[in-house]
Parts: C-alpha cells; sequence; structure tokens
C-alpha cells in the first residue's frame, strides 16, 4: 500500500535528521549549513507527513477536507489519531509553513528547540496509522 510507503519516507527523513542535528543547541547554531540542512528535512518530513494523512483521508473515503489542517481534523473526527496528536500535527505543519514562508525571520533557537521536539511524534503517528490500516483491512 502507497500509504505504508509514504510513511516509510517520513521515517527516512527523521531518521536523517537525527543523524545531522548536533545534541549542542550552541553547536547548532554556529553552523549554517547544519541549520539551513535541518530546517529542509525537517519540511519534507513533515510534507510526507502530510501526504500520510490525505491518502488515509482519501483511501477510507472519509471526504474532502477544506484545507490541509482539515485533513487533521477529519482524521480526530474519524478517531484515527487522538485530538492531542491532531493538535501536534497541526502545530507542525504550522512550523513548516513559517521555515517555507520565512513570515518573519525565524529565530534559529526556536527552530532547534522545535525540530528537538517533535521528532517522536513522527514514530508515533507511524505506529498510528499503520495500526490503523491493520486493523481496517
Amino acid at each position: 500500500m502507497r500509504i505504508f510507503s509514504k510513511l516509510d519516507e517520513m521515517i527516512g527523513y527523521v531518521e536523517e535528521l537525527k543523524e545531522m542535528l548536533p545534541e549542542d543547541e550552541e553547536d547548532y547554531l554556529q553552523d549554517l549549513v547544519t541549520r539551513r540542512a535541518c530546517e529542509k528535512t525537517i519540511e519534507v518530513a513533515i510534507d510526507s507527513l502530510i501526504d500520510a494523512s490525505a491518502m488515509v483521508v482519501s483511501a477510507e473515503k472519509f471526504g474532502l477536507p477544506a484545507s490541509e489542517e482539515g485533513i487533521f481534523d477529519i482524521l480526530v473526527r474519524r478517531r484515527v489519531i487522538s485530538r492531542d496528536l491532531g493538535e501536534i500535527l497541526k502545530d507542525l505543519k504550522g512550523f513548516r509553513n513559517i521555515l517555507i514562508h520565512r513570515y518573519a525571520h525565524v529565530a534559529d533557537d526556536i527552530v532547534y528547540y522545535n525540530l528537538s521536539k517533535y521528532l517522536d511524534d513522527f514514530y508515533l503517528f507511524k505506529s498510528i496509522i499503520e495500526s490503523y490500516l491493520e486493523i481496517e483491512k
């Protein structure tokens, strides 16, 4: 199933990010190349998460969301993911938009905090979606 491939792709990006993200924030802040590589990698990881979410909504014929955030609302409403995880996924999408569009200069320490904070949520999302899809077979 294509959804499983998309989830694996997402985790691949997260694994790459874990390898390149320095454990020390100061090291991150001092290295422009690492900062930009981490930003791009989290961006594509979040894109894969959004894609996988949309694939689940489509495959399960849950309806058309009004927006990308609506994808997460549908997954919550259909009890595929928890409300708390839905809010985290919306936060990730918002973080991605900030990185992509550079709405304002993004403080690198805040980017580092978000990179460090959200990585485990990708694994949780993958686990929940895989379990849901296995049950639905």
